[in-house]
């Protein structure tokens, strides 16, 4: 798999750690549907930041399962509850350990609320694994 990272001249450089576009070549799709912070037994944190924490080591789990890794990921898409002000330096950090370089292009939402009780965050992801034969 080649990822290329994309960043024109004549528009701004990303404000986080993301990439403004990916180009990639060779290798095979993996869609991961919104991942949340839940346990395998059904239940969850309560706080956002330990869901923020689970949520990153079970999209792990399923990218792996998928034959990728994080580093592999081109496209996050994030979902947070409420203030995101008060789990912005907690979010960064966290993403900073899965996502070190040639970060994938991403986009933040603030949401009203998610379709299960105590959801607090949910990322989906688009990632590049090399292909199976």
């Amino acid at each position: 798999m080649r990822k290329e990272i994309v960043q024109p001249e004549g528009v701004y450089p990303p404000t986080a750690d993301f990439s403004q576009a990916i180009r990639v070549s060779g290798g095979d799709l993996v869609f991961v549907s919104g991942i949340i912070g839940m346990r395998p037994d059904g239940t969850m944190p309560e706080s956002a930041v330990e869901q923020i924490e689970l949520a990153f080591e079970n999209l792990v789990r399923v990218l792996a399962a998928a034959g990728a890794t994080a580093a592999a990921v081109v496209k996050v898409n994030v979902f947070v509850k409420d203030d995101f002000a008060l789990v912005r330096d907690d979010l960064r950090s966290i993403r900073r350990r899965y996502f070190t370089h040639d970060f994938p292009v991403s986009t933040l939402v603030q949401v009203a609320g998610f379709a299960g009780p105590g959801y607090l965050f949910e990322i989906e992801a688009i990632a590049v694994a090399a292909p199976r034969d």
